[in-house]
């Protein structure tokens, strides 16, 4: 039986694992357990540990890391907190595997644990590309140190090859944002508006997640009010989630709270998962910046205007049309979708580089069967 050891620290990061963590939960050759940490323990982003607890996870550890700041230097702070735990937690327990996802810092502070204690870490979400976040960078730097890598398309992988790493270390597994789409139950209009609490959905409506980027912080609250202005002036019904735990978040939120100009607003800390992604199937676009848009919503043919810098660059689909943040071409793009069939099919006929939905079972497949051995723990570039 082989030991994994996740960390999760947020609540988006959370629902893309949690394909994975069931996967391996449900593997006969291998034994789950979560460090938890970051806005999951944290009551102003809706203290999320309680859906890790409801869903069964066992939970190793808890690591309360999340600083109250709204600055760039709270963040590095909070992943010095994180990570000095956390080698205390690693070096007490010695799993099989680390698993480390995407291009956050509990991605990089257990990458790092890893790589010293020589523990087998694999990298979920290796080798996707973005521009003007430090998240990009530090994905990067996960994958430098991690000893299995995983993509979740065909570019990725192939960008972590001519990067020098081992090809025999990179797998093509999908994006398991798509097992969470894929095996949500299907509610109803009238089950949905009660589960998000509203009198009922009107269709058309937008779905709106916006989260600051780390290059434009100060600019978070100013570039929040462009895309509400515009939401205002289409006049849909809209829902809106609260942006991640980042600093500039509290800008977006500061927005948020206060914006009255649209009565058909509706405004939430947290949606359900299964609701949440109800949402998604019914909504008309989808407006933001969110990389549930980019990497999601095409298995649902969900038409994306992304707004800003945040995902420039970055793989994507004939769904997803870029604007900057500008209230008028913001609502002009949504009403082209709305009103133009054309370009309305092209984001509804979109291909999928993402997968099939059944990631979780792929990486759990391979944890399970890869030789951990010298040859996986002494990394080699090929340049």
């Amino acid at each position: 039986m082989r030991r994994v050891l996740a960390i999760t620290g947020i609540r988006s990061e959370y629902y893309l694992q949690r394909p994975i963590f069931q996967a391996i939960a449900d593997h006969s050759g291998l034994e789950l357990e979560l460090v938890v940490t970051g806005a999951h323990l944290s009551p102003l982003h809706g203290y999320t540990v309680a859906a890790i607890e409801a869903d069964g996870f066992p939970i190793a550890e808890r690591v309360e890391s999340l600083l109250y700041s709204d600055r760039d230097a709270g963040r590095i702070k909070g992943a010095a907190l994180q990570l000095q735990v956390l080698a205390h937690i690693v070096d007490s327990r010695r799993p099989d595997w680390l698993l480390a996802t995407g291009d956050r810092e509990e991605a990089i502070t257990m990458a790092l644990c890893g790589a010293y204690m020589n523990v087998a870490t694999a990298h979920y979400g290796a080798g996707d590309r973005v521009i003007g976040n430090v998240d990009d960078t530090v994905r990067h730097a996960v994958s430098s140190v991690a000893h299995l890598l995983l993509a979740t398309h065909e570019e990725a992988r192939e960008r972590l090859i001519r990067a020098g790493q081992e090809e025999w270390r990179v797998h093509n597994v999908g994006h398991a944002g798509l097992d969470r789409i894929r095996c949500a139950p299907e509610l109803d209009s009238q089950t949905l508006a009660a589960e998000l609490g509203v009198a009922k959905i009107h269709e058309p409506y937008l779905v709106v997640v916006q989260h600051p980027i780390s290059s434009e912080i100060e600019d978070s609250g100013r570039e929040m009010r462009e895309t509400l202005a515009a939401v205002s002036e289409l006049g849909l019904q809209t829902f809106v989630s609260y942006p991640n735990s980042d600093p500039g978040s509290q800008g977006i939120i500061s927005e948020v709270q206060g914006f009255g100009g649209h009565s058909g607003l509706h405004v939430f800390q947290n949606i359900p998962d299964v609701a949440f992604v109800n949402l998604l199937r019914g909504a008309a676009v989808l407006v933001g910046n969110s990389s549930l848009g980019i990497q999601e919503a095409p298995f649902l043919g969900l038409p994306v205007v992304n707004v800003g810098q945040r995902q420039s660059a970055r793989h994507h689909a004939e769904n997803v049309f870029f604007v900057p943040h500008d209230r008028k071409r913001i609502a002009s793009q949504v009403r082209s979708i709305l009103e133009d069939d054309a370009v309305r099919e092209r984001a509804r006929g979109c291909s999928n580089p993402f997968g099939d939905g059944h990631t979780g079972e792929r990486v759990a497949t391979l944890l399970a069967g890869v030789s951990l051995d010298k040859k996986l723990l002494n990394k080699d570039l090929t340049f």
